[in-house]
């Protein structure tokens, strides 16, 4: 059988994605792809023209087989993550991903909002693709800040495909609050021994750059754009997530 990932980190961008893949990589049990982001699950069923775009636009085209080479057929547990696949235009993601590893395990992370916005804008800041001021940016309902914050709505369209005990949602500010505990429940659901592989007390959480500033105003708008959604991540999760209450 080819080496096909045992568990996917599906996003969410700006929510300590990478964090999580070097954790998980540092499992004696585990090992993660290189490069981090495969984007595999996503993209056109045809080659793009120019090969430089193919890991921006998705390699669904490639094939299972190239997929399978990506990954250390050796280790009892092998692992991706590309917060592509629950990006809002990434609608074809579940199908195929439910067709090619229906038994693997998902992790998708969520953090504080109008946080992971304000650090995607500020990501997009240092690349040059963003040259609006923040609170244009971050309410501009053409754009994805406010889209990839509405984490349900991301959600949700794996659900159908996924029993929901091969679902982990993951609080990025508890893997900064309690570490050891967030770590083991990860290192719990891909089916490894936390005991064996804990990768060191407080290794801290990178979500990309400093704080953003914003303005009263920008907070409760952003808030106001995201609310039902929170809402129902709440119901979901069966979690207050009291964190994003600060």
């Amino acid at each position: 059988m080819p080496a096909l990932p045992d568990v996917i980190v599906i996003g969410a961008m700006k929510c300590a994605t990478s964090a999580v893949h070097a954790y998980l990589d540092a499992h004696p049990d585990v090992a993660m792809s290189r490069p981090k982001e495969l984007n595999f699950f996503n993209g056109p069923e045809t080659a793009p023209h120019d090969p430089g775009t193919w890991w921006r636009h998705g390699q669904w085209h490639r094939g299972c087989t190239w997929y399978a080479d990506q990954f250390d057929p050796d280790v009892a547990v092998r692992g991706e993550a590309s917060p592509a696949y629950t990006a809002p235009r990434s609608t074809e993601v579940p199908a195929r991903m439910a067709r090619v590893v229906p038994d693997v395990r998902l992790v998708y992370l969520v953090r504080d909002p109008l946080e992971r916005a304000l650090s995607q804008w500020a990501h997009h800041r240092r690349d040059g693709t963003e040259p609006r001021p923040v609170a244009q940016a971050l309410l501009d309902p053409a754009s994805e800040y406010v889209a990839r914050s509405r984490y349900h709505e991301r959600l949700e369209p794996f659900l159908p495909w996924f029993d929901r005990r091969q679902v982990l949602v993951v609080v990025t500010e508890r893997l900064a609050s309690r570490y050891r505990a967030e770590v083991a429940r990860l290192f719990g659901h891909v089916g490894v021994d936390p005991a064996r592989g804990e990768p060191g007390p407080g290794r801290p959480v990178h979500v990309g750059g400093g704080p953003v500033p914003t303005t009263t105003r920008l907070r409760e708008a952003f808030r106001e754009q995201v609310g039902d959604d929170v809402a129902r991540l709440r119901g979901l999760l069966g979690d207050d997530l009291p964190e994003w209450d600060r």
